[in-house]
């Protein structure tokens, strides 16, 4: 008999099959490109070289490339690539062997007919650059061309020697061309700040260009270090409605030539936000692919609240109150949603969570873990996460480490959920004591989220006492002992911790049922019983629980009637524990004959159901109601 020969094919798999694959840490490019506009076209054309080096362990064997308009050739030593199909808004492309030092040679074109009413075009993602699926800091060199009568705005410091902008460490490059605009420059220590402008836009683009000078030296001073050495500020669409950022070191205002329409203090107030935008997106990278999600935004918007504060800048708006408005419309303000989740929304995220809730949690935060920790915190992260992407969870172990607290609580109810804190005082007296007086003042939850909340004291002699309520606590009572009677008492004083009441909704409302107190609840159990006339709440254990926390305040008429409400429908044992209830309730009331009855309902329930209500020392069965038929219900 013959051996089989078994033929074993080694085949090694080439660079060029390589299939796609992002490194953890991408290289630092370097992109050198030429762009001519020609107006007669109405297109602008370039050239391109990229250079990179692998520096990690394993083969790039492919690459994709992220551009807007025409990509007519890219080639490696007029070698062109071959294109792999795009997948989504991006090019693949082979490269033809495993040299880990890559010089790539693009040849685009993008069309760019200028808006026939601002005369003006703007090109943040022109220039071809590598995508891997997050964001990096590259370098960039770029000469812009235009006849004359055109004006570039553009990432990068202008070198006149090289004729070229250059700017190294940045996110995205980006350009905006006008015609028959104006400009104007001014040096903040080593950075160059241009504002591009209109001649009706003149008085504004000077006040954001003295203000920009001012936000950078004050942002250096604070936080050790500015991120580029440039920043372009040019204009937007017609109406003043703020700003954002077009590409690293490059910001757009709009409304420029509108500035009688807001107030100074906003001018000054959008140009810090822009700003402070190049730290947190375009230097700290966002984790994913959205250079803005809401840690970055909120992020952002703590620096220009810093310089806010410092500067008196009081007439700017509140973004806060976004969110606020958001909560009180009903709103799902959840941040940690997916991408599918977030094309779903079609009410302003943006404004309401992205802007409003981000700052209202950045600041939530800072009350709790201490400003100094959360000053450290934010220090920390710029200098150490330069280049890096940064998420919410890491954010979370950084508070945590620089806290030295679990904040699980914390994070799971600001960001993963739309509980918000809405505290109020619901008790305030003050007893003469032998040196002055003894003063209680009552805080009680009505919100879904449990947070400490501040209570300031003011007295009648002009002094002032502040404590924290117990996060834990559904209701609390601080002491205060003055000199003087209590004039007036505010929560949350400073505005640190910002509370919305929700409107009533089923999920609200059950979830604030579900949440309050065996004992100690019946102001609050009074309004949720008021919101249920709003909404109707089909759970027979929630009801009950309302129906006991009703009792407890000793609110006997409404828990009779949301007794009656349970009479017929649930399980035998909570529709006895309800007709049992209802008799102790009228009893209670006075009405004995209807309570009688009552509790012959109860007992004409089948089977042997009983409950047992710990809180009140109860064990309601049917020997319980028996006794009821001959002694009417005392409370305890």
């Amino acid at each position: 008999m013959q051996p089989r020969l078994t033929l074993i094919l080694l085949a090694t798999l080439s660079p060029a099959a390589t299939p796609f694959w992002s490194p953890l840490t991408p290289p630092r490019a370097h992109y050198s490109a030429d762009l001519t506009y020609d107006p007669a076209a109405s297109r602008f054309a370039g050239t391109e070289t990229i250079r990179f080096r692998n520096t990690t362990d394993r083969p790039i064997g492919r690459i994709a490339l992220q551009w807007i308009g025409e990509l007519n050739s890219v080639s490696i030593n007029g070698t062109p690539l071959r294109r792999v199909p795009a997948v989504r808004q991006v090019a693949l492309f082979d490269l033809p062997s495993d040299d880990n030092n890559v010089t790539l040679s693009i040849t685009f074109a993008v069309a760019g007919k200028l808006d026939p009413k601002t005369q003006s075009f703007l090109l943040n993602s022109a220039i071809p650059r590598l995508w891997w699926g997050s964001w990096s800091l590259d370098d960039y060199e770029v000469r812009l061309s235009a006849p004359d009568g055109y004006v570039w705005g553009a990432s990068g410091r202008y070198d006149p020697a090289r004729r070229a902008y250059i700017a190294t460490g940045i996110r995205r490059f980006g350009a905006f061309l006008g015609k028959a605009y104006e400009t104007a420059e001014a040096e903040a220590g080593d950075v160059r700040v241009r504002a591009v402008f209109t001649p009706q836009g003149r008085p504004c683009a000077e006040l954001l260009l003295k203000t920009a000078v001012d936000v950078i030296g004050f942002y250096r001073n604070k936080f050790g270090v500015y991120p580029q050495r440039s920043l372009t500020i040019i204009p937007g669409m017609d109406y003043p409605a703020g700003g954002y950022p077009a590409a690293t070191a490059l910001v757009m205002i709009h409304g420029q030539h509108r500035m009688s329409e807001r107030p100074e203090a906003f001018w000054r107030w959008i140009t810090a936000h822009e700003i402070g935008h190049m730290y947190w997106g375009d230097y700290v990278l966002a984790q994913g692919p959205d250079s803005l999600n809401w840690l970055m935004i909120g992020l952002g918007i703590r620096a220009d609240q810093e310089y806010r504060r410092a500067r008196g800048i009081t007439d700017a708006g509140s973004l806060e109150a976004g969110f606020v408005t958001g909560v009180t419309q009903g709103r799902d303000t959840t941040m940690d949603v997916t991408r599918e989740q977030g094309s779903a929304i079609d009410w302003d995220f943006n404004n309401i969570v992205e802007h409003g809730k981000s700052i209202a949690m950045m600041n939530a935060l800072e009350s709790v873990i201490g400003r100094n920790a959360f000053t450290a915190m934010y220090h920390h992260i710029i200098h150490e996460y330069a280049g890096k992407r940064l998420g919410w969870r890491e954010f979370q172990q950084l508070a945590e480490f620089q806290s030295g607290e679990d904040l699980d609580w914390f994070f799971e109810q600001w960001v993963r959920s739309p509980a918000v804190p809405f505290y109020r005082i619901t008790a305030k007296d003050c007893a003469a004591a032998p040196d002055g007086f003894d003063c209680t003042v009552r805080v009680e939850r009505d919100g879904a989220a449990r947070m400490p909340v501040t209570v300031a004291v003011e007295f009648q002699d002009g002094s002032e006492q502040r404590a924290q309520t117990e996060r834990l606590a559904d209701f609390d009572e601080l002491h205060f002992h003055s000199k003087a009677q209590m004039a007036q008492v505010a929560l949350e004083p400073d505005h640190a911790m910002v509370m919305a009441e929700e409107p009533p909704t089923v999920r609200t409302v059950k979830a604030k049922i579900d949440n309050l107190p065996e004992r100690g609840a019946g102001e609050a159990a009074l309004r949720l019983y008021k919101q249920t006339a709003q909404v109707k709440i089909e759970g027979a254990v929630t009801r009950l629980k309302l129906l006991l926390a009703l009792y407890d305040g000793r609110y006997y008429q409404e828990a009779l009637e949301l007794a009656r409400s349970l009479d017929s429908g649930p399980p035998n044992d909570l529709r006895f524990a309800a007709e049992a209830w209802e008799g102790h309730l009228l009893d209670l009331l006075g009405r004995r004959e209807e309570a009688i009855a009552a509790y012959q309902k109860a007992l004409d329930t089948p089977g042997n159901p009983a409950i047992r209500h710990d809180q009140f020392g109860l064990e309601i069965n049917r020997k319980w109601v028996e006794e009821r038929l001959k002694t009417p219900f005392e409370r305890r």
